[in-house]
Order: structure tokens, then sequence, then C-alpha cells
């Protein structure tokens, strides 16, 4: 554990257990995908819709911002993989964490700590959108920094230095995707171009891909989970 981690850790935990009323406000806003995800994914469609028809400098700039999410969590979650595991402060004994009420013992127990793939999403969405507008992207940035990464802070969920770590691959990916997006018109006008052919089509998919993005497609995933489950028992393994 570094330095910051240790110093930061513990002003923080200190505050933990003192108001049943506070840790259940803070377990709910860390396990809410509306106090999360349905803050941002929305501006999306604010950002697609503010221009004239003619002028599509933003649509393209939120398609970027999509892909550049989809590359940062995928990111995160092969760096959790790839990288020797890492207990969370939550379940790190030698810590002596002082768990908030009400969170559930064992919560993310078998995820590694390092980095926060929260962090990274929407950190990677927060500099979309200040390349649209730096005043939204200005209010997600620290939307993403209270929000969504403090609370997990707070809970024992993620270290500062997973959260910092995080946001800087959000941060990095992003404006990498944007340094060379001329590379990616092979993926950006095609995208744009069905918006126009078929809108009957490409809105709905729009709609379910912002969704799920909203909480780290926490549906599909319990939805492939419980298909595999059924699978194994149906060939009896």
């Amino acid at each position: 554990m570094s330095p910051l981690d240790d110093v930061l850790l513990v002003f923080i935990n200190q505050l933990a257990q003192r108001s049943w009323t506070f840790d259940s406000l803070v377990v709910l806003i860390s396990d809410t995908p509306l106090a999360k995800g349905y803050l941002v994914l929305p501006l999306f469609w604010w950002a697609w819709f503010r221009r004239r028809e003619g002028d599509e400098q933003d649509r393209r700039t939120v398609i970027l911002t999509l892909f550049a999410g989809f590359v940062a969590l995928f990111l995160a979650r092969f760096l959790q993989v790839a990288l020797p595991f890492r207990l969370r402060p939550i379940h790190t004994a030698a810590l002596e964490f002082n768990a908030p009420y009400s969170l559930p013992d064992m919560v993310l127990s078998g995820w590694s700590s390092f980095p926060s793939d929260h962090a990274c999403l929407f950190f990677t969405f927060a500099t979309g959108l200040w390349l649209i507008s730096p005043l939204i992207g200005s209010l997600a940035m620290l939307h993403a920094g209270l929000i969504v990464s403090l609370p997990r802070i707070y809970l024992g969920l993620h270290f500062p230095t997973d959260v910092l770590s995080g946001a800087l691959i959000g941060v990095g990916v992003m404006s990498l995707v944007w340094s060379f997006r001329c590379s990616w018109s092979i993926i950006v006008e095609p995208v744009l171009a069905w918006s126009k052919k078929s809108p009957q089509t490409f809105f709905p998919c729009f709609f379910v891909l912002t969704a799920e993005l909203s909480h780290l497609f926490e549906d599909t995933r319990l939805l492939a989970a419980g298909l595999w489950q059924i699978i194994r028992a149906m060939f009896g393994r």
C-alpha cells in the first residue's frame, strides 16, 4: 500500500460507523445506477441532438467517446486479471478497516481492486463530454470524482490509487482516441450513416447501449451468467 493510500484511507475511514443514515446513504449512492450512469449517459443524448442536422461534429465525438469507453473498460478489466490480485480495503485484514454500516460483508470479494473500472469508464465519458462542452465536461468530472469514485473509497471497495489509476486510464484512453480520431472514421462514419438511414433501428440500440453502460453491463453479465448455469445444468456439468 502506498503512502497516499495509507493517509487517505485512515482519514476517510475515521468517518465510518458514526451515522447509520450517512453510511446507508453512501452505500445507496454507490450501488444505484441512477446516481451514477443515469446522471451522465443522458448527456450523450443531449450532445447528439443539441446541434442542427447539418452539424455532425458533436455526434462524431459522442460515437468516439462511447468507443473509447469500451476500450477503457476492456483495458481496466484486462489489468484486473493480468496484474497480481489486490484485495480490496474492506477485505484486507491488516488494515483493520472499519466497514460502514449496511455494507454487505462479502461484497466484491472475488474481484481484484486495481484499477477501478468505474473510475476508468466515467472519467473517459467526462473527458469526451469536455471535448463537446467544457462546462458539461467539468460537471461530469466532478460527478466521476465525487459521486462515482469517492463513495467507493469510503466503503472500502477501492484504494485511492485504484481510483487515481482508473481515472488516468480513462482520461488517457479518451485523449489517445481523440488524437487519432481521423483514423477511427472506419467506425464513426458507418455508425453516423446508420443513424441517418435507419433511425428506427439505430435509436433503440443507442438507448439500450447507454442504459447498459450506465451500470457497466450488470444486467448483461447477470443474464450471461444465468444462461451459462442453465447450459451447464442441461449438459450435466
